[in-house]
């Protein structure tokens, strides 16, 4: 079988969805699968933009689509694989599997950002975005990474019997426990007596980066050998350390970028993932951190709730900050050994990448 997997951002280039794809690629082709990836970047085929993707964001990946859309006129592949695509021009596949990872318009009825202008952006990219994928042939078949952007996917009229749910996936072998968690603590400055929260990922408004920071006000206050590490970019890093240097935090550890070789060690030195997020797809962080046997301390928004399902950690209303903290307050102070072992348990039987790919497989041989 011969697949073309075509996405705006492919590993070791981007986040989500470039993480899906490589990892699934790497399985299918150690299953026999002929795997042709398509990105701005490449590797193997390039069209688009990185540059003007990040500058532009939607206009940018209309660009690249509409680049594949010209491309790939004739073609001789069995099956093409489009991840979160937007085309405005005729799709040029006759078989074809839409995955989405998160959507726009749920992105957009959140109201993720503070500014008025991203706003009016994320509605009018939430218009595009459903005009091109109610253009695809009915009988299309499309997968999401979580209920809730399938239930998002029927809210703008796809049929509900067109769409599967495959959650993302994680590298069990390279996110595990470990033993030796004090004596890896040295390599990124933390104390080897502290417990340890641990925050990845991007500082947005979606994550709400200033709630974590009033949250763990409370808890250095309350119990002093505690540390907040926060590894990640973005927008929001210099308010989020202006806002932890005027509250006068000094247990928490901005690490900025950390490499992606660097992150299972991460997380085996840390004793808790903390997420403070209004919206998410599936993030593959906590995914890496319930692999890794860490607890896990998550807003109550549904595509959280994985965290219920594996019983791992508790689901919190982080619209109360108070209460809030005193929930953490408590459960890190109890005991609660099957949580580390009910979330590694939970990724080997249900999030490995070989299962994952499995269940795209079927879906391609289904279409073929």
């Amino acid at each position: 079988m011969r697949v073309l997997i075509c996405a705006t951002e492919y590993y070791p280039n981007g986040s989500g969805i470039a993480n899906v794809a490589f990892n699934v690629v790497r399985e299918l082709e150690s299953m026999g699968v002929e795997c042709t990836v398509c990105s701005p970047t490449g590797p193997d085929i390039k069209l688009g933009n990185p540059d003007n993707i990040k500058k532009y964001g939607i206009l940018g990946m209309l660009h690249y689509w509409n680049q594949v859309s010209r491309y790939f006129r004739t073609n001789d592949y069995d099956v093409a694989w489009l991840h979160n695509p937007l085309f405005l021009a005729q799709n040029p596949f006759n078989k074809y599997l839409v995955t989405m990872h998160v959507t726009l318009n749920g992105v957009s009825n959140q109201k993720v950002s503070n500014s008025l202008f991203l706003q009016q952006y994320k509605r009018i990219s939430s218009k595009i975005e459903s005009f091109c994928l109610n253009h695809f042939d009915p009988s299309t078949s499309y997968t999401c990474v979580s209920q809730t952007v399938c239930s998002e996917l029927k809210a703008m009229g796809i049929l509900e019997n067109r769409i599967t749910c495959i959650l993302n996936g994680v590298d069990i072998a390279r996110f595990s426990p470990r033993d030796t968690k004090t004596a890896i603590r040295s390599k990124f400055g933390l104390s080897k007596d502290d417990t340890v929260l641990l925050s990845i990922g991007r500082l947005t408004h979606q994550k709400q980066p200033h709630i974590l920071i009033e949250v763990f006000s409370h808890l250095e206050r309350e119990l002093g050998d505690v540390t907040l590490c926060i590894a990640g970019k973005g927008e929001l890093l210099e308010k989020t350390k202006d806002l932890a240097e005027k509250m006068g935090l000094c247990k928490v550890l901005f690490l900025g970028y950390v490499d992606d070789l660097d992150l299972p060690d991460l997380y085996a030195c840390s004793d808790y993932y903390i997420m403070t997020s209004k919206y998410e797809g599936l993030p593959l962080t906590l995914l890496e951190a319930m692999a890794s046997g860490l607890p896990c301390i998550v807003s109550d928004i549904p595509n959280l709730g994985i965290v219920r399902d594996a019983d791992c950690g508790i689901i919190l209303n982080f619209k109360d900050v108070s209460m809030a903290s005193d929930q953490i307050l408590d459960y890190i102070s109890g005991d609660h050994p099957d949580h580390e072992q009910n979330a590694r348990r939970y990724a080997l039987e249900r999030l490995d990448w070989h299962l994952i790919s499995e269940q795209y497989l079927n879906e391609f041989l289904d279409l073929v």
